[in-house]
């Protein structure tokens, strides 16, 4: 017999893999020829970076950069600065082969050592922790309604959130940046630093429209006295359009910068000095999307004609409850390094996330590596850090159900002020973006047939009187009767699923 069902597409999204993997990082280099010998190692930093990745069957292959940063004092006691490149790929083995495939990726350095073989020689030896989660999206059809062989359905309203594949867009700025007025001509670029922010943007029908800013700080030599270091700080204009399938005015979209890549380079003007950098940087603008669904899912089934049977199936429904893309302002008071006149370049370095989920919100712990350039008292170049905890609370009062939550951390440019003799006031903007999900396994109903060869036995148009207990549901009791639930809501004026209290009902055969 033909029931006449309806049915729904529901898109669910399943974590096939969530876990954190080691990125061995080795090299073992020569400074360049422009590069004095190495009379001490300042710092060591490298700085991973994520160009691309794919989803290709069961495996993951992930193609990142990290730039190793060299800092040093050569033998005239003056800062030098070397980098290099080091390009790894990671393929990762996924327990199924995805459809459509969602990936959220992060970096974080374990470690990073540099020993100089040589004044002329360099070995390097780190790791980088990559932080993935890769989700399947499956469409599935679920029953949502029906009306043949007195069928009766008892239905729930269950909210889904599609999360649609993230895309990216690459965009290079290729800009001429001028020094400042009474700022002396560069000698050598010692530090640099990059980071993008979305100040705006628009959803068009399959494309977002991103605007933005990206900021660019750079420490150099002065070419006439090698030991004066000065600062440069620079703002370029970001645009860029994002192109994702199936994205409109409806979806909550989350879209950000990432910098991929930054090349500083002095220019000479028509004098012969440095008084320009040729600045490129290399940024994803990336965007995700989710689409909330209201799904009428069916749970329980039978007909009051004949014996029926049902398919069913464990969903998992998953719920946004909260997109988080906010800047939080980390200050803290630290003890000044002993002997230090003043401070050249500070500047803070995020390390591995962690997530304490709480009965009315999330909290983000985590530590930044405090770090900073210093003339001591007898004009020396000198490096410090200091590790310190952060935490922060994001409130959110619906955390029923099993909660994802996979945040990004990212940090922008730092600044300081000195307290008395032996403080440091710091302070550095700490941007977390991610989106908070319930996961919710609900069995609903896939498919039902009736038995016409088993038809049901049943008395027309009697009452039965039933004693019901406080909370019971009325589908409970319109199912043991072999009746209808708004035949029996309608013979005794009730309004709600459930009963409020101990009552006396008549139950209509009908």
């Amino acid at each position: 017999m033909d029931l006449n069902l309806q049915k729904q597409t529901v898109c669910t999204s399943e974590v096939i893999y969530d876990g954190v993997t080691e990125q061995p990082l080795e090299c073992d280099v020569l400074l360049p020829d422009y590069c004095p010998d190495i009379s001490k190692i300042l710092r060591c930093e490298v700085v991973p970076s994520l160009l691309s990745h794919v989803v290709s069957g069961d495996k993951l292959s992930i193609d990142g950069m990290a730039v190793a940063h060299l800092y040093y004092l050569s033998e005239d006691g003056c800062i030098r600065h070397a980098e290099y490149k080091i390009p790894y790929t990671k393929v990762i083995e996924l327990r199924t082969a995805p459809q459509n495939p969602t990936a959220t990726i992060s970096q974080t350095v374990d470690y990073f050592n540099c020993r100089a073989v040589s004044p002329r020689r360099l070995d390097m030896r780190g790791a980088v922790s990559v932080n993935v989660r890769v989700s399947s999206q499956v469409e599935e059809q679920v029953v949502c309604g029906g009306n043949e062989a007195g069928l009766q359905l008892c239905r729930e309203a269950v909210e889904n959130t599609r999360v649609l594949p993230q895309s990216v867009r690459q965009t290079t700025i290729r800009e001429e940046m001028e020094l400042g007025n009474g700022k002396p001509a560069v000698g050598n670029v010692i530090r640099y630093s990059a980071s993008a922010d979305v100040a705006d943007f628009k959803v068009i029908s399959g494309k977002l429209v991103t605007k933005g800013e990206a900021n660019v700080k750079i420490i150099y030599q002065s070419e006439e006295d090698a030991k004066k270091l000065e600062v440069m700080e620079y703002a370029l204009p970001v645009s860029q359009i994002v192109d994702m399938e199936g994205v409109d005015e409806d979806c909550n979209c989350s879209v950000w910068y990432d910098v991929c890549g930054v090349d500083i380079t002095p220019k000479q003007n028509s004098d012969g000095e440095n008084r320009a950098f040729s600045v490129e940087l290399v940024l994803n603008a990336c965007a995700t999307a989710n689409r909330r669904i209201n799904v009428e899912a069916v749970t329980d089934c039978y007909s009051t004609q004949y014996e029926c049977k049902q398919s069913q199936k464990q969903i998992p429904f998953l719920k946004l409850l909260n997109t988080v893309d906010e800047n939080h302002m980390y200050k803290e008071t630290l003890d000044l390094p002993p002997n230090v006149k003043s401070i050249i370049d500070l500047w803070c370095i995020p390390g591995a996330v962690n997530t304490r989920v709480e009965p009315d919100g999330v909290v983000v712990t985590g530590k930044l590596n405090v770090c900073m350039f210093v003339y001591e008292d007898d004009d020396n170049i000198a490096y410090f850090e200091q590790m310190r905890e952060y935490n922060q609370r994001i409130p959110n009062n619906d955390m029923s159900g099993t909660i994802q939550f996979a945040p990004v951390v990212r940090v922008g440019t730092a600044t300081f002020t000195l307290s008395g003799h032996d403080k440091l006031e710091v302070r550095c903007a700490a941007r977390i973006r991610g989106g908070i999900y319930s996961l919710n396994r609900k069995k609903v109903i896939s498919d039902i047939a009736v038995d016409e060869s088993r038809p049901k036995t049943r008395q027309e148009n009697v009452l039965y009187l039933y004693y019901a207990s406080e909370q019971e549901p009325v589908w409970e009791i319109a199912k043991r009767y072999n009746t209808s639930v708004n035949a029996i809501q309608a013979e005794n004026q009730l309004e709600g699923s459930v009963l409020s209290g101990k009552a006396m009902l008549l139950i209509p055969m009908k």
